[in-house]
């Protein structure tokens, strides 16, 4: 069975990451494995210029910076073994029994690759261990959206359990995908849709309308609607509007939404939301 992967790292995001999970675990009984990420450390080397302006040796400075950065990796090692054990007690804290703890060194998206062949959602937090709330989003978010080819839950701090989510619908034939992908996957199961297209003409296209008629079909509440302006901002200000709980996306397509997903709007949305929002592919 493949596993929910939830990326802590002792940020702010981790216990909104944790909970996340946990919501996720819960809806599609799936195991939990939370995993944290030792990224190597930079070693010192020796400067062109020693012995030619003054420095000296810099052998013993060297050793000593060697020493530091031993001791440094030591206590990252015993600080994220903690991490990972407290997270795995608030988790099963809720009611999640299957739940595994994972430390691996080297870069996050190096760790998720090698193990996305056991990955069927991968949770995240929008920041992380080096932004605060002034920055935008964390160093390593866009690299890995555009490398996991799982599902990817991105959370924002403080998580709520959504009761509803918006999907972003195109006409294209990756757009319709995603219908069938939404309606197929558990983790929306019982939850209000929102199904909204982003024209300035405001015309409901036949693909539109199929699209509504297969989520209804399929027993869902769901409520339609057109929007005008650019992407992002007539997604998010839809998702304020109606209080949705989380924005629904597919991951890849040869329209505009390709551009809202790889591009810039990807970038705008995430820093804008207040939801999360989940990539489904």
């Amino acid at each position: 069975m493949k596993n929910i992967i939830a990326c802590i790292d002792g940020s702010p995001m981790t216990l909104a990451t944790c909970e996340a999970s946990a919501w996720v675990a819960s809806k599609i009984n799936a195991p939990l494995v939370l995993l944290h990420a030792l990224d190597k450390t930079t070693r010192p080397v020796v400067s062109e210029f020693s012995g030619q302006i003054g420095l000296g040796s810099q052998e013993e400075l060297l050793n000593e910076l060697a020493k530091l950065d031993e001791a440094r990796s030591k206590v990252a090692l015993k600080h994220g073994k903690q991490l990972l054990e407290e997270a795995a007690e608030w988790v099963m804290n809720k009611g999640i029994s299957h739940v595994e703890q994972l430390q691996r060194h080297g870069s996050l998206l190096e760790s998720l690759i090698d193990l996305e062949n056991e990955l069927r959602v991968l949770v995240i937090g929008k920041l992380g261990e080096e932004q605060d709330s002034n920055k935008t989003i964390g160093s390593q978010l866009e690299s890995v959206i555009r490398s996991i080819k799982s599902h990817t839950l991105v959370v924002n701090a403080p998580f709520s359990i959504p009761t509803s989510y918006l999907i972003a619908f195109d006409g294209s034939p990756t757009s319709e995908k995603l219908i069938e992908k939404a309606i197929n996957t558990p983790l929306l199961s019982g939850l209000e849709c929102h199904l909204v297209m982003v024209d300035d003409f405001a015309v409901k296209s036949a693909a539109f309308e199929k699209a509504a008629i297969k989520l209804k079909n399929a027993g869902l509440s769901v409520h339609e609607d057109i929007l005008s302006g650019s992407v992002d901002d007539a997604l998010l200000k839809y998702q304020k509007e109606y209080q949705i709980g989380m924005m629904v996306m597919g991951a890849y397509g040869h329209s505009t939404l390709r551009q809202f997903f790889l591009g810039s709007n990807t970038t705008k949305v995430l820093i804008k939301s207040e939801v999360p929002l989940l990539l489904i592919r």
